[in-house]
């Protein structure tokens, strides 16, 4: 939705720049924290769904994503799917 409250809507391109806009780290407490709250939904829902990643009663569809994307969590968290049972 855009509102106005003249006659004339304009843009200051400023807004549209990405140059000003400051840059997140990607590292430091926060990170690391979602990454461990992460790590601990997916193994849990590993737990409940025995290992299985995919499928109606596997793990991506217990937390709502598609498959592909745990397959991608679970490598990027280093977690070890067929140890968990």
């Amino acid at each position: 939705m855009i509102l106005c409250t003249g006659d004339i809507f304009w843009i200051d391109e400023a807004w549209l720049s990405s140059q000003n806009a400051p840059r997140p780290e990607s590292s430091g407490p926060l990170k690391q924290n979602l990454q461990n709250y992460e790590k601990e939904l997916i193994e849990a829902a590993l737990a409940e769904s025995n290992g299985k990643v995919a499928g109606s009663n596997g793990a991506a569809a217990k937390l709502g994503i598609p498959r592909s994307t745990l397959d991608l969590k679970i490598k990027q968290l280093n977690i070890k799917k067929h140890s968990i049972r």
